[in-house]
């Protein structure tokens, strides 16, 4: 955890945004007193949050068949 100061944080903002990416928690007082904090994010896979995997309700030749039959009132 690093504690500055408004001033560090305008004179350093791009080192001090660098080390809160790799994890470091950044806290920003002003007068003595805690006035933000800069907290690194976790990153999630979304695809490990999932419950449901896709599947066809129709066999993969019908899914995939043209659908010529379809258009032919449209021309």
């Amino acid at each position: 955890m690093i504690i500055v100061s408004i001033t560090r944080l305008r004179r350093e903002l791009f080192k001090l945004i660098e080390k809160a990416s790799k994890g470091e928690t950044i806290i920003v007082k002003r007068k003595g007193d805690e006035m933000v904090r800069i907290i690194p994010i976790k990153k999630q896979n979304w695809r490990s949050r999932t419950k449901h995997k896709p599947r066809l309700k129709t066999t993969p030749e019908e899914a995939f068949a043209p659908l010529e039959d379809v258009w032919e009132d449209y021309f």
